[in-house]
């Protein structure tokens, strides 16, 4: 699902980058950044806000690049509460879409 939401993320939970992710599922994202470097299977720690002013910080591995936009990224090792908070977010941004007139 599209989206655009925000994010802090780094190859450490100390969140050096920032960015944003376009496309989220059950499996992963695509997140936009600037930041660009080889990642390619390395594990990524990802720190996005929630609705309720909290954050949800989950940890994935880099499937591949994309020039100039960013790079897709498959959560790993979520939980039972992580899937729900997932499964929340995407609820929430599809009853709120990005691109919906305020």
């Amino acid at each position: 699902m599209a989206t655009e939401l925000p994010v802090e993320w780094g190859l450490t939970p100390r969140y050096e980058h920032h960015g944003k992710i376009t496309s989220l599922s059950r499996g992963g994202c695509l997140l936009q950044t600037e930041a660009i470097q080889p990642l390619f299977g390395k594990p990524i720690y990802i720190r996005i806000p929630l609705p309720d002013h909290d954050w949800w910080e989950v940890r994935g591995e880099v499937l591949y690049y994309l020039r100039d936009v960013g790079f897709g990224v498959e959560f790993s090792d979520l939980t039972d509460k992580d899937s729900a908070t997932l499964r929340a977010l995407m609820r929430h941004h599809q009853e709120q879409p990005p691109d919906a007139p305020a």
